[in-house]
């Protein structure tokens, strides 16, 4: 799967020094290791909206069209 950031999101990600923890998800994510970065469709299922961990702090909220992941957000979870 391929994964595409926002330009926000890299601005965020570097405000916060997550940049190297989001990378390691990243590559996960396209050797297919879902199970690593818990990666889940967002209720309600209709949105296709899906979510992963990028830290136990940090989640990434994106699109998937096809077989691209697009990250749109990354939120503070807690």
């Amino acid at each position: 799967m391929i994964v595409v950031e926002k330009t926000s999101v890299g601005i965020y990600l570097k405000k916060r020094n997550l940049t190297k923890q989001y990378l390691k998800v990243k590559q996960d994510i396209v050797n297919d290791n879902y199970k690593a970065v818990d990666l889940k469709k967002r209720k309600p299922h209709s949105n296709n909206i899906w979510y992963f961990r990028i830290t136990k702090k940090y989640r990434a909220f994106a699109e998937k069209m096809d077989n691209t992941l697009y990250v749109f957000h990354i939120s503070d979870h807690q």
